[in-house]
């Protein structure tokens, strides 16, 4: 074999983030590309082809059917005519569903602007030109041997094997290691290994437990079922929607919930008779319902819906479960049910998968999680959600563990990691032993020189324990801690590359626990619970930082501070790098928006921590009073003590020609106040601002220094212009009096006996409220003033708009000076 023989991988799409994947594969001997996708939200995102201009496509492989591998098959068949595709017989029924369904929503009425981007010919030339492959059973292309194995991902998905002159290549595709209902589990491939190129979609994250996942999903929905509501769960038609109906199935046969009517609808019924033929390609389990004349989804109980004129009756029946594609809600069966679905407080919507970020489903995904407003974009209407809206973690797709283990035991010379954000290819990364690693960006080519190692060149099979100076990378390789604890078994694949036997997985986490990375649970001793730094031994520096942070609790001063300058509270983005959680804060204050930038700590608490921190020295830089007197603890004490705003008031009171008024403004500190003291003359005192965790004591602060500067005289024996301290007034004039401090001081100084005020209305949905408010005030004769009625979303907004009212009709009167 020629030992300069090259290989060049050159990346069209889905290398730099989940998109149009498709990479071009040139070798001294054939020129293949694996996998030719799109993606349709946002836009139309092809494979940019621009660079095979002038070259020599032999062949076409497809690793599974999702769109985003293969919804461009037909642009490129027409591209390069003649070229076979060569996929698994459950893959080529699958795309032409895929494809054909893509053609009809280019066709739709919500597309009419758009051309679509192939016609029904190029579709129908696109199938013809498949070929099947079965597992196992290589294809010679041009001296190159080329074999499907299975990925455990979706029906028919598989890992692609190049045996080429300059290496072994691998494709894993997208690929799953947690077992599936619908589908075998991975088989870790034998074959050889030079190359790899791996997806990266979760490089960042570990997924939930999946059998946790299942029973906290049937358990929500027995709950809506028992109020009498109706759920929908929104499924990708391939895989997803059968993983959810296999999991119901097996809930109502084991009474875990009621026999109660499910129904399928959308590309989700056509893809289910795919699984029904595909004996060869699902579980046993399925296998075996085929096998003896049953459908493997179908019962009395669940159903399809056979045409969409019957979706009005499966609303109008009652309590029941609707699994509709799209997955997303971006169209289809499912953006109808749920424009009805969504506004029913008894009704639910339950996520179980991914969610592109210009879906529908990602603003319901924002919501399940407690954040954004509670309406929802389908096509060009806007639906206001009062549905019970969850998420469950039932992915298809290997976490960061899982990832890790299987790059371990193919042990590449060359890791090149595609399909996920910069983020989670840079966790997986970190999380391998492979030192060449490549994170692939759009455009990119990866070449490599040399020969194919055989299989006897493999690495040794099992790596030593990890050590002090392995620390790092192990942490990289658990993750930070998180509410659930990682198994032994999948910490120690991912370690060793390999499955390993109770004895070494016990002296693993024996060594991981003396390292003073892990706990083991006290009672189940597979599991093992990532250590806090507050928790160990081994990381002092962030154990300190993490009990200041925790002290001091930034966060809380943050929301606090918001609260007091009404302000919106701030906007949190959170990652995971490795063993840190990654906190990005922002905050909107006058027009400019602070950002904290990346804040990385062991656990999310301190990186929120740490992002908070750095929010309150921005605003303190920005909204920083000039002059302003801090008030200290001791001295808060004493004006408590000694009350001087309420000798000014009385002062006021007796020297009938004065009048107080204390401005308030928020500050990052706290509260900040001055006093300004008014004769009828016109002349004034203004005092500094004085600020101070609370308001009551920056207007004690004010007032001592205003009772300071009048010498505590009566009023008639000293003129305010000759008073120390009067200045004129600031530049644009004092800000407006805040009318509910104004009824409180009119009430101590007895002008009016009482104020409060009454809720005339509330109506709206209850996330979002509306209240119609009164304010009134009882004069010392006994009789009221009442205000006009104010409306606003918040209550406080209202009562403070009332106040003002009320201080307008006072001034109407002739209570008080206007």
């Amino acid at each position: 074999m020629p030992s300069d023989s090259s290989l060049r991988i050159t990346f069209l799409g889905g290398a730099s983030a989940i998109g149009a994947s498709c990479a071009f594969v040139e070798t001294d001997s054939v020129n293949v590309l694996v996998d030719c996708g799109i993606r349709f939200e946002p836009g139309r995102e092809l494979p940019d082809l621009s660079s095979l201009s002038g070259k020599r496509v032999d062949a076409i492989l497809l690793t599974h059917a999702h769109t985003d591998h293969t919804g461009a098959l037909p642009v490129i068949c027409d591209a390069f005519p003649g070229t076979s595709v060569y996929a698994t017989p459950p893959t080529i029924d699958l795309v032409g569903i895929l494809l054909r369904d893509a053609l009809k929503l280019m066709r739709g009425a919500d597309r009419e602007a758009d051309l679509p981007l192939y016609s029904q010919l190029q579709v129908d030339r696109a199938v013809a030109a498949c070929r099947p492959v079965v597992f196992g059973d290589p294809v010679e292309l041009f001296g190159t041997r080329i074999t499907w194995l299975p990925a455990s991902h979706i029906l028919g998905a598989s890992m692609i094997h190049l045996a080429t002159p300059a290496g072994n290549l691998l494709f894993t595709g997208d690929y799953s290691v947690t077992p599936q209902r619908t589908v075998p589990g991975l088989a870790r491939p034998s074959l050889p290994v030079d190359i790899v190129v791996s997806e990266a979609t979760y490089g960042e994250r570990l997924h939930e437990d999946r059998e946790a996942a299942e029973q906290r999903l049937v358990s929500q929905i027995r709950e809506v079922i028992e109020a009498k509501g109706r759920v929908l769960i929104p499924a990708f038609a391939i895989g997803r929607a059968q993983e959810v109906l296999c999991i119901l199935r097996q809930a109502m046969s084991r009474g875990t919930l009621a026999r109660i009517p499910v129904w399928v609808d959308g590309m989700v019924r056509a893809v289910c008779e795919v699984y029904a033929r595909s004996e060869r390609y699902v579980s046993r389990q399925l296998a075996a319902e085929s096998r003896h004349g049953r459908h493997p989804f179908y019962t009395d109980d669940i159903r399809a819906v056979r045409d969409p004129s019957e979706r009005a009756r499966v609303l109008e029946g009652g309590p029941c479960v609707i699994v509709a594609s799209s997955g997303m809600l971006s169209g289809g069966a499912s953006a109808f049910y749920a424009r009805q679905i969504a506004t029913q407080a008894r009704d639910a919507i339950l996520l179980t998968g991914y969610q592109d970020e210009e879906s529908p489903g990602r603003s319901l995904l924002a919501m399940a999680a407690g954040q954004g407003p509670r309406e929802l974009r389908l096509g060009g209407e806007t639906v206001s959600v009062a549905c019970t809206v969850a998420s469950y973690g039932l992915s298809a797709h290997a976490d960061r563990l899982q990832l890790a283990g299987l790059l371990q035991a193919v042990r590449p010379r060359t890791v090149v990691l595609v399909h996920g954000d910069r983020d989670a290819k840079a966790a997986l990364g970190r999380s391998i032993e492979c030192r060449d690693v490549v994170l692939a960006e759009d455009g990119q080519s990866v070449v490599r020189r040399g020969r194919p190692r055989a299989a006897s060149e493999r690495a040794p099979e099992q790596r030593p324990l990890p050590g002090p100076e392995d620390v790092d990378r192990v942490r990289a390789l658990l993750g930070p801690p998180g509410p659930m604890p990682s198994l032994d078994k999948d910490v120690a694949e991912a370690w060793f590359g390999e499955g390993a036997g109770p004895e070494h997985r016990d002296r693993l986490a024996a060594r991981l626990e003396a390292l003073g990375l892990v706990r083991r649970d006290d009672e189940r001793r597979g599991r093992l619970w990532i250590l806090a730094p507050s928790e160990t031994h081994a990381l002092p520096d962030e154990a300190r930082l993490e009990s200041a942070l925790k002290a001091e609790n930034p966060k809380g001063r943050l929301l606090e501070m918001c609260m007091r300058m009404r302000l919106p509270p701030p906007t949190l983005e959170m990652s995971v790098d490795g063993a840190y959680h990654v906190a990005n804060a922002t905050l909107t204050l006058g027009g400019r928006v602070l950002r904290s930038g990346p804040q990385r700590a062991s656990t999310r608490k301190t990186a929120e921590q740490l992002a908070a921190s750095c929010l309150l020295r921005l605003v303190a830089a920005e909204s920083s009073l000039d002059g302003a007197r801090s008030v200290g603890e001791e001295a808060a004490v004493e004006l408590a003590r000694a009350n001087p705003k309420g000798r000014l008031l009385e002062w006021c009171a007796a020297a009938s020609s004065f009048v107080v008024r204390f401005e308030n403004r928020a500050d990052a500190r706290g509260y900040a106040a001055r006093a300004i003291v008014r004769a009828a003359s016109g002349a004034a005192i203004t005092t500094a601002w004085h600020v101070a965790p609370q308001a009551k004591t920056a207007e004690q602060a004010a007032a001592d220094e205003a009772l300071a500067n009048l010498g505590g005289l009566p009023a008639d024996s000293r003129g305010l212009d000759e008073t120390p301290g009067t200045g004129p007034e600031p530049a644009g004039g004092p800000p407006a009096r805040e009318a509910r401090m104004l009824l409180n001081e009119l009430r101590q100084l007895g002008i009016i006996a009482d104020f409060g005020y009454r809720i005339e209305d509330r109506r709206g949905p209850v996330h979002q409220p509306v209240f119609v408010i009164v304010a009134w005030a009882r004069l010392p004769d006994g009789s009221t003033l009442e205000g006009d009625a104010c409306e606003s979303g918040s209550k406080k907004s209202a009562e403070r708009d009332a106040a003002d009212r009320l201080a307008s009709r006072l001034a109407t009167a002739g209570i008080i000076a206007g």
